[in-house]
């Protein structure tokens, strides 16, 4: 099995249990660059592997292969969460072009804008953006406590949001990832994507 490990910010206290667990079931562990393999000294031994600007492609590419022909359980741990503007997201491409049918397991990480926010103190119960430098259009829209599917799903069409996900209960005991016309769930987060 290959896994995608989140991190979290930096302080290995951060970790979560199921990272840890990953991590240290997995025969081989693979960081992408020194920051990341600081997070887990003396936790557990990991290969460095750099993605330099200009090369990151071609090293995505090599990685990817090297996962892919893994015998056994293998983890790629990147700072942050492998779903949000990370390393990872570059690698499992590449492996998905290798093979199609490539198991993978993504381990959620705490990612750098909660660590802000706890860090300042700071309580979100507003709408939020979360962008890159330079952006204009919005290629994704991610709804907190879309307690209301039909309208939320509505919305995001309105938006020009036409491929839309919407997750109840993630990681719970009742997880589920149901349609539109699903019923009421306060624990209901919808993802849309053009």
């Amino acid at each position: 099995m290959i896994y995608g490990v989140g991190i979290g910010p930096g302080d290995p206290e951060l970790l979560t249990l199921k990272a840890l667990k990953v991590l240290r079931s997995a025969e081989r562990v693979i960081v992408p660059g020194e920051l990341a393999g600081r997070v887990l000294d003396g936790i557990v031994d990991y290969d460095v592997v750099e993605f330099p600007m200009g090369r990151s492609e071609e090293v995505a590419r090599r990685v990817a292969r090297e996962l892919v022909e893994f015998k056994g359980d293998i983890a790629f741990a990147c700072l942050g969460d492998p779903t949000f503007y990370s390393t990872f997201q570059h690698v499992y491409e590449e492996m998905v072009r290798i093979d199609r049918d490539v198991e993978v397991e993504i381990v959620p990480g705490v990612p750098s804008f909660t660590a802000v926010l706890s860090r300042t103190k700071t309580f979100v119960d507003f709408p939020v953006l979360i962008t890159t430098p330079g952006r204009d259009r919005y290629e994704g829209i991610i709804v907190l406590k879309a307690s209301r599917p039909k309208e939320v799903c509505d919305w995001l069409r309105r938006l020009g949001f036409d491929r839309i996900t919407l997750g109840r209960r993630v990681y719970m005991r009742d997880e589920a990832f149901v349609d539109c016309d699903a019923d009421y769930d306060y624990f209901t987060v919808a993802v849309g994507l053009r």
